[in-house]
């Protein structure tokens, strides 16, 4: 995979009573084997000019995945890594996800343009009261979790008004398997957003250029943008998201503590892992999920449980032809996005074609126009 013109989560979680004590474990990476690679197009640097600096808070399989990302794409880019857990710093640096890791958060994020917060929910609103203070005029601040209207009014809290910010939320491209693990730095990988469409939630107020710089980002992983209100993405994720965790929480309690499971549990099988796996994350992470969106996710509910009450009346009625057609009609849905999922037929985000070198304003915005694209040769 060639660079691209253009620049530019996750599991670490920050002690806010703990960034000022300064500690980093000092670990550089050399070019992974993709960075050394010929081939593509290259942005090159002139001499005596200072690179470009991106942060990275969360070296998980979300925040390494965008570094392993960045560097394979982007020439002459500083990527400082932050995370409080050892392990996954030690591994994101060994990887070549980022050129360094600083275990103390303020320092981590000192002169960087942009600061990405890969982080759970709860995380990223003690992130940005930390950061706030310590954050330079004019840093582009983005996340990658998975609700979008708190996270602004957090932001809108914590940081201060020359610091610039965007929120997104990505998600795998078609190459990723439904089974695949995506936990932790050892599972990730330079093209896990390859192809894959990273939701672009602005408010209202927010820069325009803080969200060319997140299409920079985009555009370095491989990614397609999708414009979306924030409210209107939350709406979405309770139903894609959410509300299956709480199915498979449900779903867990309702066999894992009934009188039978003892000899239940000798015969489940891979199904039943699947269905129950969202249940399966951090309980305080989910928590605030839930409760943060509890709105969009009532509805979700009710509307779940409709459905189940039409499915108990089938049983009760033994109207088999109700029942098989519904498992029909559900087994044809899921086939046909898992088909538009792999070949990424999705409708084109509105208006994308209307922003007008996005590549070129990222690279001007983020280095002040320090950078100019080699000409491509024939071999590329």
């Amino acid at each position: 995979m060639g660079r691209r013109s253009g620049l530019l989560a996750a599991d670490g979680r920050p002690d806010p009573t703990a960034p000022h004590a300064a500690g980093t474990d000092g670990q550089r990476s050399g070019p992974s084997a993709a960075q050394t690679a010929a081939g593509g197009r290259e942005l090159v640097r002139e001499e005596n000019e200072m690179k470009g600096r991106v942060t990275i808070v969360g070296l998980g399989c979300v925040g390494t995945s965008i570094g392993l990302a960045l560097r394979e794409q982007v020439a002459d880019l500083e990527v400082v890594g932050h995370d409080l857990e050892p392990d996954h710093a030690r591994r994101a640096a060994r990887m070549g996800a980022v050129s360094k890791t600083d275990w103390n958060l303020p320092a981590a994020c000192e002169g960087a343009s942009l600061v990405i917060l890969a982080l759970p929910l709860p995380a990223v609103r003690e992130t940005l009261e930390v950061l706030g203070p310590h954050l330079e005029e004019g840093c582009v601040v983005t996340d990658t979790a998975l609700l979008k209207t708190p996270v602004l009014e957090w932001a809108r809290q914590y940081l201060p008004g020359g610091v610039r910010f965007v929120t997104g939320a990505p998600f795998p491209g078609p190459s990723v398997g439904e089974r695949d693990a995506l936990t932790g730095p050892e599972a990730a990988r330079a093209d896990l957003f390859e192809g894959g469409l990273y939701c672009v939630t602005p408010a209202r107020d927010t820069d325009p250029e803080a969200v060319t710089v997140l299409l920079g980002l985009i555009e370095a992983l491989g990614a397609r943008p999708l414009f979306m209100e924030p409210m209107e993405f939350d709406g979405l994720q309770a139903g894609i998201g959410d509300l299956p965790t709480l199915i498979a929480m449900a779903l867990l309690r309702s066999t894992v503590d009934s009188p039978g499971w003892m000899e239940m549990r000798k015969v489940a099988g891979i199904g039943f892992a699947a269905a129950t796996e969202p249940a399966t994350g951090d309980p305080a992470a989910l928590r605030a999920a839930a409760i943060l969106n509890r709105e969009n996710l009532l509805r979700r509910l009710d509307m779940f449980l409709e459905e189940l009450l039409r499915l108990r009346q089938w049983l009760v009625d033994s109207d088999g032809e109700a029942l098989q057609e519904a498992y029909a009609d559900a087994a044809a849905g899921r086939t046909r996005w898992l088909e538009e999922r792999a070949s990424g037929t999705w409708e084109e985000s509105p208006g994308l074609g209307e922003i007008p070198g996005v590549g070129e304003q990222f690279e001007r915005l983020l280095f002040g126009g320090l950078l100019r694209r080699r000409p491509r040769t024939k071999e590329e």
